[in-house]
């Protein structure tokens, strides 16, 4: 069966972009007969926060549903054209941050496929955007998708989990590291659009750096206290960062808890720097 669906990701692999890029999606176990569709615009918001204009509070969107599809004719490439119709192309660019993630089985006999998984969270990232959404929910929620009921859901908060490891890699596409440190941190907002601007934002100004000035800060701010004195002397010692950002959306309905599979990191290389070390 041709896999078409996994180049839609706008962010890199680990491997793939090491040396372009400091955002990269971790890898996403699956059984030999799926196909996986990732779609993000991360890169885009990232590289450009002036898109953020809203200025009215506004959840954080949740799509959340799996379901078989028995006595189906459709192959994966239709079930994820079909999920892309009903939902994924409305979620413009432009309009809003998105992360969306379509999971797809198949009978390896048939192709046709058996089962999916549609996981997404997104935001508005101006006021037109909600007022965009609020018509789209009007027309689409509580309608059936694929035989399943397709309801998009407010987030009640969301927590993220962050996790820092520093050590030493012999190459930037090497998998395993010598690991000097890891520490973890939790922080509670009240929607994903509030971690895209504090936390994401500084991530960008200051995380991606060896300047003492900036990445010492950033832990003091982001872990605790004397972090950045703690980690002075691991970092002149270290030659790679990865900062694991996990996001654990609050939910009014069970299950309470909802967490993509589609995460994305963010690694400092720091053979890029004179001194080879990252301070």
């Amino acid at each position: 069966m041709k896999q078409l669906l996994s180049a839609f990701l706008f962010v890199c692999s680990l491997a793939a972009c090491a040396e372009s890029s400091h955002i990269y999606s971790q890898e996403i176990s699956s059984s030999k007969y799926k196909i996986i569709k990732k779609d993000s615009n991360l890169q885009t918001i990232i590289k450009h926060p002036e898109m953020f204009t809203r200025t009215h509070e506004y959840p954080t969107q949740i799509v959340r549903i799996h379901g078989k599809l028995n006595n189906s004719t459709l192959n994966c490439d239709e079930v994820a054209k079909t999920i892309d119709d009903f939902f994924s192309k409305a979620i413009k660019h432009d309009l809003f941050y998105y992360n969306t993630l379509i999971i797809c089985g198949y009978d390896p006999k048939t192709d046709y496929a058996i089962s999916y998984n549609l996981q997404s969270y997104f935001d508005p990232l101006n006021d037109a955007a909600i007022d965009y959404l609020q018509t789209y929910l009007k027309e689409h929620n509580g309608k059936l998708l694929l035989g399943k009921t397709f309801f998009v859901e407010n987030a009640e908060g969301v927590v993220i989990s962050l996790n820092i490891h520093v050590g030493n890699k012999n190459a930037p596409s090497e998998q395993s590291m010598l690991l000097l440190r890891t520490d973890n941190s939790n922080h509670y907002f009240a929607n994903n659009y509030q971690v895209m601007k504090e936390l994401m934002a500084d991530i960008k100004e200051r995380y991606n750096s060896n300047d003492p000035e900036l990445i010492l800060p950033f832990l003091s701010k982001w872990f605790y206290p004397s972090a950045g004195m703690f980690y002075q002397r691991l970092l002149k010692l270290s030659n790679y960062t990865e900062l694991l950002p996990e996001r654990i959306f609050l939910m009014e309905q069970e299950p309470k808890i909802f967490s993509s599979a589609l995460k994305f990191y963010f690694a400092n290389y720091c053979s890029k720097y004179p001194n080879k070390h990252c301070l």
